[in-house]
């Protein structure tokens, strides 16, 4: 099954290219939408590639204390940073307090489902202009994100599940170690719980989600409709994502 490339962007280990995947109506455009994790340690090689990729809109979905934390590295690019929070602190911190993934999620798509659509929105308004989607990991708000926006586009749903699926083995090693380490200067415990909330992408975590969405809307599209997205932003979206066979 087809999944998104991994672009090696100095700075970034999650990186990637949602171009290729396989739709009804023929496969997404390479080159409009990219997926990541977090841009603060981009460095003068990392900014170089963006401009490279014609990356013109940055979409942060982590919330104000992330980004003042870890801010993006962004200096002298000409790109306009969206800041659309989808909820307090990173999935790493809300599992201090025992959530797993499959609640994280189902929060994100009910609590937050406008904060989804405003991302959706701001993409299917990109015009020439190419998009990032980032967070800490580029797993889980990122990942709902664009899982949603390819489904919302008619992007085949296994490799959307399959695409999801290959975020934990960019994020092992260096970037997963030194997350638990940081984590665990406050006091959280490193847990095989911890480790997959912070790093894993288990499918089963996001077909769950979207067997939710498809029982309460019975499909991806009748839920953003229900939650604010307008049939124009839709078609906008796929014309944008979207390259006809």
């Amino acid at each position: 099954m087809e999944t998104s490339t991994r672009i090696p962007v100095p700075g970034t280990y999650n990186f990637r290219d949602v171009g290729g995947l396989p739709a009804a109506g023929g496969t997404v455009r390479d080159g409009v939408l990219f997926r990541s994790d977090g841009l603060h340690r981009l460095g003068e090689a990392g900014r170089a590639e963006l401009r490279q990729l014609g990356v013109g809109i940055v979409i942060d979905l982590r919330d104000e204390n992330e980004a003042r934390f870890m801010p993006d590295d962004l200096e002298g690019l000409d790109v306009e940073v969206l800041s659309l929070p989808v909820f307090e602190g990173s999935g790493a911190s809300q599992g201090a307090g025992g959530i797993s993934l499959d609640a994280l999620y189902e929060r994100i798509v009910t609590q937050h489902a406008s904060v989804v659509v405003s991302a959706l929105r701001e993409i299917a308004s990109a015009g020439d202009r190419s998009v990032v989607v980032h967070c800490t990991a580029g797993k889980d708000r990122t990942g709902i994100v664009v899982a949603l926006a390819l489904l919302a586009v008619g992007v085949d749903r296994e490799a959307v599940v399959e695409d999801y699926a290959r975020t934990e083995a960019n994020l092992a090693g260096e970037w997963l170690e030194e997350m638990v380490a940081l984590i665990g200067r406050y006091g959280v415990p490193d847990t095989p719980e911890l480790r997959i909330l912070m790093g894993g992408s288990p499918r089963e975590a996001i077909e769950g989600v979207l067997d939710t969405v498809e029982r309460a809307h019975g499909s991806t599209r009748e839920y953003l409709l229900a939650s604010g997205l307008r049939l124009h932003d839709l078609a906008a979206l796929e014309r944008l994502l979207i390259d006809p066979a």
